[in-house]
């Protein structure tokens, strides 16, 4: 059975720019906002829209984390909303059996926004995925956070 976390946090950004940031722009962005982040990336078939597969090794700054691959598996731009799904490698290889993260941004005026994600994953039967799930909420917290943040610093 799938377990769920959700979180939400305020960003002083505009939709569109932190929309283009975690959908087409993802990679470029990320080599800019967290180049100490990623060893590599790159996109393996799509245009960062859905369906985009993607390649990532972040061993750079998380050596047991394996390289992996994701997928877009949801995007309505009309609505802001993107879910990418991990296909291969990565939190796959350390206990997670599925994972999803979806983001929705929404509008809130004044120039911010409220960025809403959810984290659907299941695990391997049998072990204690605390710290598992624990830091991979993190490590999706301080992505969204750095974009972000290297978003406001550009404008």
């Amino acid at each position: 059975m799938a377990s769920k976390i959700e979180l939400q946090a305020e960003f002083e950004v505009g939709i569109e720019a932190l929309w283009n940031a975690i959908t087409k722009d993802k990679l470029d962005v990320l080599r800019k906002a967290a180049p100490q982040l990623l060893t590599d990336a790159q996109v393996i078939e799509g245009d960062g829209g859905l369906g985009t597969l993607a390649a990532i090794n972040i061993s750079a700054a998380a050596p047991h984390v394996p390289p992996f691959k994701e997928k877009i598996v949801e995007f309505d731009e009309a609505n802001h909303a993107v879910s990418v799904q991990g296909i291969e490698g990565g939190f796959l290889k350390l206990g997670f059996t599925r994972y999803n993260v979806s983001f929705k941004l929404d509008d809130l005026a004044d120039g911010k926004i409220l960025a809403k994600t959810t984290i659907t994953y299941e695990l391997e039967k049998n072990i204690d995925g605390t710290q598992l799930v624990k830091e991979f909420t993190n490590f999706t917290v301080e992505y969204l956070k750095t974009v972000a943040t290297y978003l406001q610093k550009a404008n």
